[in-house]
């Protein structure tokens, strides 16, 4: 079993061991338990998955662009496979249910109750694993466990704001299946092949984060804040305007 599987099985086990004091902690007070893992589903829930999506799409868009400019990638348009596209797409969004399920909704609200209800706090560590998570990929380095650290923030924050893991999981989704299946870059260090163009990195792998992908990169950290400011705009001023944190939480 290499590093990276271990690490991941690791973190899920301590993600499923404090969603199992959650669970606990929730049925003994008799509060839902799909509440606080946030399952809820309905019209907000489809609403906060499509504002992800088209937030992360968009900047990675924009990702694509400043390289681009800056020399850091050179790009050659190739035909789409989309039915690869589609296979991969199914994968990613199978995959970024598992992460939200685990590390947002089981982890963050089983360490927000073991630490007297401080969410935060709990988004904080919970990402420090999330980035440690991803710390033996191909082509992982400081900066690309920092920008994976950052990205749990995000989704962790997108959690405790709405209450759901619908907007992370749009967030998630969207960011690995733009970068890779749809434009063409590594995703944590996993090839997709070509999507829309094929992808040459010309460096320096500082800026563009090289096989890892440009989350690996300065780049494409700037950029995960840039949607933390979107996630924390669509909270205050979208039309849910939900307020911060949850009962079960």
């Amino acid at each position: 079993m290499s590093a990276a599987v271990d690490i991941n099985l690791i973190t899920y086990l301590i993600a499923i061991a404090f969603g199992v004091y959650a669970i606990l902690s929730w049925r003994r007070a008799g509060a839902s338990v799909a509440a606080g893992l946030g399952l809820s589903a309905d019209s907000r829930a489809a609403r906060d998955f499509v504002v992800g999506v088209a937030i992360t799409s968009a900047v990675m868009l924009a990702i694509l662009a400043v390289e681009l400019a800056l020399g850091g990638v050179r790009v050659t348009r190739v035909p789409f496979a989309a039915g690869a596209a589609a296979k991969a797409g199914l994968a990613l969004i199978i995959q970024g249910g598992v992460d939200e399920l685990l590390m947002r909704g089981m982890l963050i609200s089983g360490l927000a109750l073991a630490l007297g209800g401080r969410r935060l706090a709990a988004v904080l560590i919970a990402s420090v694993l999330f980035g440690l998570a991803h710390m033996f990929f191909k082509g992982a380095s400081g900066e690309s466990v920092i920008s994976n650290a950052i990205g749990g923030i995000t989704y962790g924050l997108a959690f405790i704001l709405t209450g759901r893991i619908w907007l992370g999981l749009g967030l998630h989704f969207a960011w690995n299946f733009a970068e890779g299946p749809l434009l063409g870059f590594p995703v944590s260090g996993y090839d997709f092949g070509a999507g829309v163009f094929h992808i040459a990195d010309l460096g320096p792998v500082w800026m563009t984060g090289g096989a890892y992908g440009p989350e690996g990169g300065v780049v494409g950290i700037a950029f995960r804040f840039v949607v933390i400011a979107a996630v924390l705009a669509w909270v205050r001023f979208g039309p849910q305007q939900t307020e911060l944190g949850r009962g079960n939480v």
